[in-house]
């Protein structure tokens, strides 16, 4: 699993799905609406709207540069002090004789989540273009399946951390 979550691994994939999300951009822009709606109620009613090129910049903004906040994070926790780690039994997981080899796990896995994240915007994109381009409503088995899917994979993701960072036995 570790060469699998190698840095190398993880921006590989990253750079493959923000190519994604350029040509899903390109695509959409074309047959998007001049008034673009971007916000959606509970009952997946559109209740903001922005311009087509505003929209779409927006996106493609979010698309970047959320996941390039968590790679950033994951470069940094090479650099941070120990005590602003955040990390179950810190002492002794950042120990000198531990501290590279955690530091390493955490920062491949916050590396990591960047992908689920960029998968959420795409489907979330997908979902948006859908909703201005045929009904008008967002479809909200599709939203609840998506942010339900992400809930999930944070969740799992979060469990995986803890039980990476238990005192072993």
């Amino acid at each position: 699993m570790q060469s699998l979550l190698s840095f190398r691994n993880i921006a590989i994939a990253l750079l493959i799905l923000w190519f994604l999300a350029l040509a899903q951009n390109a695509w959409y822009w074309q047959n998007l609406p001049e008034r673009v709606a971007t916000h959606f109620n509970a009952a997946g009613k559109p209740d903001g709207w922005m311009g087509r090129n505003a929209a779409t910049m927006m996106m493609i903004g979010l698309q970047t540069l959320m996941p390039l906040l968590f790679v950033a994070i994951a470069y940094m926790l090479y650099f941070i002090p120990p005590g602003m780690i955040n990390i179950p039994h810190r002492e002794f997981w950042l120990h000198p004789d531990r501290r590279q080899a955690s530091i390493s796990f955490v920062a491949r896995s916050t590396a990591a989540f960047s992908l689920g994240l960029s998968l959420f915007f795409l489907g979330m994109n997908h979902l948006t273009f859908l909703a201005n381009t045929r009904h008008g409503v967002l479809n909200p088995l599709g939203f609840w399946a998506l942010l339900g899917t992400f809930l999930v994979f944070t969740g799992a993701w979060t469990a995986w951390l803890m039980m990476r960072f238990r005192i072993p036995k």
